[in-house]
């Protein structure tokens, strides 16, 4: 059972295009839920027409006044939607509502799966459109991507479910690793993300929410200052990159709490190390020694 949750904002030009995608797929999944957030009636109404014709998607609404936003919010929207589900799943699925799939990604996703039963978190790439040119949203092979991640069952109840606070989807693939489990990104499997990773907030801003993010979990500071000065090369030029760098000192200039538990951010911090040491990636606790407390 294949059971897929999609946390949405009040936008029915963007999720026309998921709705599409998901109903075409070669392997459709056994029940959708989506989840709008603020949604007006209309809007829902629109929504019910859209998918009126697949019994295997349903429609909730949270209405509760507050400002979309990243993180820890996503995260409470998507549990909302997990806890409406009634079927015993075997895999979990968080969509986000500005991707595009292709016909095959579900099929693909569970290829890997199939071919690896260590395999416990996977996502496809993400890429965004710029003047008709593919641009390939990069992250590191272990991490899959927030905006469509899929769990197996045993990987998910192992690190404790979905995780309600800033990072989430980056804490899960680290729990996972200290579970013995894989995590992958495919780069051939590609999604269309139609705005950049943050954007919604507007990219600068997005990236000194990262940067604050990364602080809440504890992100070594040689290591954020790499990723910023890396991430001044993409645009914004420049600006983007100390956006992320200000919003992880603001963090610990504002005493920003950990997200994450201790040997969570041991483990990353070590996962850290090594790529400024270009010593590799590990995959997982079984294939490195965590660090001592």
């Amino acid at each position: 059972m294949h059971v897929v949750v999609t946390p949405c904002r009040d936008e029915v030009s963007v999720i026309r295009n998921l709705i599409k995608s998901v109903s075409e797929q070669t392997v459709v999944p056994d029940s959708w839920i989506i989840v709008l957030h603020n949604y007006s009636q209309k809007s829902k109404e629109e929504i019910e027409v859209l998918t009126s014709d697949f019994d295997w998607i349903s429609i909730h609404r949270i209405n509760d006044n507050s400002e979309w936003k990243r993180g820890a919010q996503i995260a409470k929207i998507v549990n909302f939607g997990i806890s409406q589900s009634n079927l015993e799943w075997e895999f979990l699925s968080k969509i986000d509502s500005d991707v595009e799939l292709p016909p095959n990604y579900f099929e693909s996703i569970f290829s890997e799966f199939r071919e690896s039963p260590d395999l416990g978190i996977a996502s496809g790439s993400c890429y965004v459109l710029e003047r008709g040119r593919k641009i390939r949203e990069k992250v590191s092979q272990d991490h899959t991507r927030g905006a469509l991640k899929t769990y197996r069952k045993k990987c998910y109840e192992d690190i404790g479910g979905i995780g309600e606070v800033n990072g989430w989807d980056g804490i899960d693939n680290i729990k996972a690793q200290m579970n013995g489990w894989i995590t992958k990104n495919f780069p051939r499997i590609e999604a269309r993300h139609f705005r950049r990773t943050g954007a919604y907030s507007g990219l600068v801003r997005g990236c000194f929410e990262t940067g604050q993010f990364s602080y809440s979990m504890r992100y070594l500071p040689a290591y954020i200052f790499a990723r910023s000065l890396h991430r001044m090369l993409r645009k914004p030029i420049i600006i983007g990159g100390l956006a992320m760098f200000t919003g992880y000192v603001a963090g610990f200039a504002n005493g920003l709490p950990a997200s994450c538990d201790p040997e969570v951010s041991d483990f990353l911090r070590m996962k850290q190390k090594r790529r400024l040491l270009f010593k590799g990636e590990v995959q997982s606790a079984n294939s490195a020694d965590l660090p001592s407390n």
